[in-house]
């Protein structure tokens, strides 16, 4: 199992491989992105696209964007779509990706029932909870 950065400039191939599937993730999102914003973003290289393998073969895709705060520097999974590929696998992974870049935490958003699934599988905890409200 790997994780694959993909480059800003092969996000066209990317999707057509199968990166599309990110759609559900940005469905899932309550309309803050859209696939094609999501895509576009990608490729003028804002976020990064990750490719996860198993035996070279992709099995689901994630987005990641590393935020420098003023008292630590965070990866943050923003979209993620791994279906039946048992995401927590490649958390290993991740960590040391999330290393590798100066990071000394890895964060992501997530609906209650993934949260439940993130502290159980990977030892996530809260740090807040996000509210909303429309306007």
């Amino acid at each position: 199992m790997k994780l694959i950065l993909v480059p800003s400039m092969h996000i066209d191939q990317a999707w057509s491989e199968g990166a599309s599937c990110l759609a559900d993730a940005c469905a899932a999102s309550g309309g803050e992105i859209t696939a094609d914003q999501l895509k576009l973003i990608l490729s003028r290289g804002e976020r990064t696209l990750v490719r996860m393998d198993v035996e070279d073969s992709p099995v689901g895709w994630g987005v990641i964007r590393v935020d420098q705060l003023p008292n630590l520097r965070v990866l943050h999974i923003c979209e993620m779509s791994a279906t039946g590929a048992q995401f927590e696998q490649f958390f290993t992974e991740l960590k040391t990706l999330a290393k590798a870049f100066g990071c000394s935490r890895i964060r992501c958003a997530a609906k209650p029932a993934q949260a439940r699934l993130y502290r159980m599988k990977c030892g996530f905890t809260p740090i807040y909870e996000t509210l909303e409200v429309s306007l």
